[in-house]
C-alpha cells in the first residue's frame, strides 16, 4: 500500500493559490519596513528671457535755457551837492542851524555806498563832524512807500 498523503483543505490545497498567499503575506510583513521612494518633481522650465526692444527711444524735447532777468540799471545822473546822493533820489533836505538834518530819499534810485556816505557829507558841507545818524526802514506801513528818512546830527561848532 502506498502511503497516502494527508488531505489539505482550503487554499493550500491548490499549489498556485498557496504561492500567491505566501507572496501577499510576505509583502504585508515587509511593507512596514520599506519606505516609499521620494517622488522627484521635474525642475520648472526657465522663464523665457524677454527680448531687447528694437524700438528706438523717443527723443527728449530740448527746451532752450531761460535767460536770467536783466539787471536793473545802475543809478546814474547828476548828484545833489550837499548829500552826495543822485538828484533823482533826493526828495528833500531840511535842517536847523547846520547841526541837525532830515533827509528824505528813495533808496532804489541811488547806490547803497552813497547812502552810507551821505551823513558825513552833509556834516562836512556844514563844516562839522558827524555825531550821529539813523534811518528808518521803508515798508508797507510807511506813509510814503519806497521813501526812507534819515536823521543826521552833526557836532556842535
Amino acid at each position: 500500500m502506498t502511503p497516502s498523503r494527508p488531505r489539505i483543505s482550503g487554499l493550500a490545497s491548490r499549489p498556485m493559490h498557496g504561492r500567491l498567499l505566501m507572496i501577499v503575506t510576505a509583502g504585508a510583513i515587509l511593507s512596514g519596513c520599506v519606505q516609499p521612494m521620494p517622488v522627484v518633481q521635474p525642475a520648472p522650465a526657465a522663464a523665457p528671457v524677454p527680448s531687447v526692444s528694437t524700438v528706438p527711444p523717443r527723443p527728449v524735447p530740448v527746451v532752450p535755457p531761460v535767460a536770467p532777468p536783466p539787471a536793473p540799471p545802475a543809478p546814474s545822473g547828476p548828484t545833489e551837492a550837499r548829500s552826495g546822493l543822485h538828484q533823482a533820489a533826493v526828495i528833500s533836505i531840511t535842517g536847523d542851524a547846520d547841526s541837525r538834518f532830515t533827509l528824505l530819499f528813495r533808496p532804489a534810485l541811488t547806490d547803497p555806498g552813497r547812502i552810507a556816505a551821505a551823513p558825513a557829507q552833509l556834516c562836512r558841507q556844514a563844516g562839522r563832524d558827524l555825531a550821529d545818524s539813523r534811518s528808518n526802514t521803508p515798508g508797507a506801513g510807511s506813509a510814503m512807500p519806497g521813501v526812507q528818512m534819515m536823521i543826521v546830527t552833526c557836532t556842535a561848532a
